[in-house]
């Protein structure tokens, strides 16, 4: 009988627990989201260096970043493309990567111009780590997969490649 309240006990602890992570990457989120903020606020008072992305799609592309002293803020990748062209924006805080929002349109015809379809991606990063993901569809990718860390690798590097890149090395 004494086994029951103890079961109860570390089933109740366990999810405590659960809420309390929960709750922790919650506010680690909404930091993110402040910090997004901030960054987008002070756009205009950054450096701003604007370097070509050949290789990177069909129709060429253009990375803009934006420079706070010696420290990069945000970087925009701009990849064209014959049937649509889309955008990848890289945010910083404290020199490391915290978000990423990716933007993809689509033309109703090849080089029309004219959008008839978009999707956006969200990926949220703490300690070079993705924390989330949000696919094109609004859905949660789960953290375990191996969709998720194949993700997380790739916009890792893609980070580390276009900050060397708008600093010229």
């Amino acid at each position: 009988m004494k086994r029951i309240p103890a079961i109860f006990l570390l089933a109740l602890f366990i999810l405590s627990a659960h809420g309390s992570v929960k709750a922790q990457s919650e506010a680690g989120i909404e930091t993110i989201r402040q910090h997004y903020a901030a960054i987008n606020k002070n756009i205009t008072l950054y450096r701003r260096v604007r370097k070509d992305l050949p290789g990177y799609s069909e129709e060429g592309g253009e990375l803009t970043a934006y420079f706070h002293g010696p420290t990069i803020m945000k970087i925009a990748a701009t990849f064209f493309g014959e049937t649509g062209r889309s955008t990848e924006e890289y945010y910083y805080w404290d020199g490391k990567l915290i978000f990423v929002f990716r933007r993809e349109a689509r033309y109703d015809k090849p080089l029309s111009g004219k959008i008839v379809a978009t999707k956006e991606t969200r990926l949220y990063f703490k300690d070079d780590k993705m924390i989330r993901w949000i696919d094109e569809n609004g859905k949660e990718v789960a953290a375990g997969s191996t969709e998720f860390a194949e993700k997380e690798k790739e916009y890792l590097q893609s980070s580390k490649e276009f900050s060397e890149r708008a600093r010229g090395q």
